[in-house]
């Protein structure tokens, strides 16, 4: 696993998707969906497991490690990783576990500020909750959510699978394909079917405030081969 580089200064990187470019979070500027990071926080730690899901908007990973390539520990993420997150321009981070911690957090930084939250990734009200936060950043084009486990694998790829379902089909995804994206950064051992099958058979949510057009969508939605 390779370290990203420091933070930059500012915090609009561009990233070409579909036709037109797309402002990111500072270091998140790889997107590859395939490919993990470490995403640093200080003194020599970060968050595993980092992934783009959609650039610019979605991120996933797991809770921060002792260091570069180790998992950490099973807790929600701690202060130094909130203030990372709000300074790379980050407005939204959600918890998906229901253990450890299930309260929210509000985080301010030089510029922006940051929400911390508890969605538990399978009850379908606490899924809708983060998709309304989330369709917010979409259509608003401000900010981006980070979602995260303990290693960034199941309960953050589920949310991430199913955001793709819920607001990529006009992009051509389908709970089929985000079944797929679920098994592609899985290990074939821990890749559990219960969970693919949710994914597979995900139900996307038809009210109005979770729809978005589909010139929104070209603008967020990945290419997935």
């Amino acid at each position: 696993m390779s370290k990203i580089p420091g933070f930059c200064s500012v915090l609009l990187l561009g990233l070409s998707v579909a036709a037109s470019a797309l402002a990111q979070p500072a270091g998140t500027d790889d997107a590859d969906m395939k490919k993990e990071k470490l995403f640093p926080v200080g003194n020599g730690v970060g968050l595993t497991h980092f992934r783009v899901v959609m650039p610019g908007v979605l991120y996933r990973g797991g809770t921060e490690g002792s260091r570069a390539g180790v998992d950490g520990p099973r807790r929600p993420l701690q202060n130094q990783s909130l203030q990372a997150l709000c300074k790379a321009g980050f407005s939204q981070a959600v918890y998906a576990y229901r253990t450890g911690w299930n309260g929210t957090e509000n985080v301010s930084c030089a510029g922006n500020s940051l929400q911390y939250d508890y969605h538990q990734w399978d009850n379908r009200a606490a899924l809708k909750t983060a998709f309304t936060k989330l369709h917010e950043i979409i259509t608003q084009g401000k900010g981006a959510m980070y979602v995260h486990c303990w290693y960034g694998l199941h309960a953050s790829g589920f949310i991430s699978a199913t955001a793709l379902a819920q607001f990529c089909a006009p992009a051509g995804w389908d709970s089929r394909k985000a079944a797929e994206y679920w098994d592609s950064v899985i290990p074939p051992k821990i890749r559990y079917p219960k969970e693919h099958d949710e994914v597979a058979n995900f139900v996307r949510f038809t009210d109005p405030e979770l729809q978005i057009s589909e010139q929104d969508a070209a603008r967020v939605c990945p290419q997935y081969h």
